[in-house]
């Protein structure tokens, strides 16, 4: 695996992979492990049994890995990669508490604390160098890199709430893209690198407290609403040929993953077990050999 150093201490069972897999997040089997279903239903896999919890998985193509967040149960904080064999190994994040590797697996965005500021910088994953590219005395997150590895998307409440920004990394043009009342707070880009969905927070006319997915294209800005209904939508995924988005909703009082097409029709639920479940991410359909 390419410009990443990997120790294998573990070794699980070969992925199994249907169509495009989810993988997510659920305390099913007594603690947060990672489970992975194929996007149309069928049988559970579960992928991790760590001591503690893990979270926050992400397919990384350059290294065909789901990389995820885990924490022991001394509170000992690794960011891990597993491959498509199961081999599950520690990741070398030069001391980052946060790593967000760039498709390439060239970049790693991080984010740096103080107080109640967060910025975010960029670090040559290769040789180690780095260096701060948000720096606004705000609230700085929830970075997304796009495809293309051209711009990153990211909230900041700079200007009051939470609003949604992209960073051009050859220019370090720094473009807002929405003007609302309330905030947006997930975001996932779209395959051509032009359109990003995300969820916005407000008050309908009804008066009542939801959030809906919009779509944005970041040239025109051209914005175009998804979903209109009561519902939240929650860590929003687009999958891999742009035709679908996971989510975690809670309803009916249960929290679990669901899908629904691009255009807002036909949304599915993909998980049942009696448990939570968030945090999907897509993993491309693999040839295996």
């Amino acid at each position: 695996m390419k410009n990443l150093c990997f120790l294998v201490v573990t070794c699980c069972a070969q992925l199994v992979f249907g169509q495009h897999s989810i993988v997510y997040l659920s305390n099913q089997s007594g603690n947060f492990d990672l489970f992975m279903k194929d996007a149309k239903g069928g049988p559970t896999q579960q992928l991790t049994s760590n001591p503690g919890w893990d979270w926050a998985p992400a397919w990384n193509a350059s290294l065909q890995a789901i990389l995820y967040n885990s924490s022991d149960t001394a509170n000992q904080f690794t960011i891990r990669a597993m491959d498509l064999e199961g081999k599950d190994s520690p990741i070398d994040t030069k001391g980052l508490e946060e790593f967000i590797l760039s498709p390439s697996g060239s970049y790693a965005l991080y984010t740096l604390k103080d107080n109640q500021n967060r910025y975010i910088g960029i670090m040559d994953v290769k040789t180690g160098a780095n260096r701060l590219l948000v720096d606004h005395p705000s609230y700085n997150g929830r970075a997304k890199w796009s495809p293309n590895e051209q711009y990153f998307s990211f909230i900041s409440d700079r200007d009051g709430n939470g609003e949604l920004y992209t960073y051009q990394l050859a220019t370090g043009i720094l473009t807002r893209l929405t003007q609302s009342e309330k905030r947006e707070k997930y975001t996932s880009w779209l395959p051509n690198s032009a359109d990003i969905v995300y969820t916005y927070h407000y008050s309908d006319e009804r008066d009542q407290e939801h959030n809906d997915l919009f779509r944005l294209n970041i040239f025109t800005k051209e914005k175009k609403q998804i979903t209109d209904d009561l519902a939240f939508y929650q860590e929003i995924a687009v999958s891999p040929d742009g035709k679908q988005i996971a989510f975690h909703a809670k309803r009916m009082g249960e929290d679990h993953i669901y899908t629904i097409d691009i255009d807002g029709k036909n949304e599915r639920q993909v998980t049942n077990a009696k448990a939570y479940h968030g945090e999907p991410c897509w993993v491309p359909r693999q040839a295996r050999k």
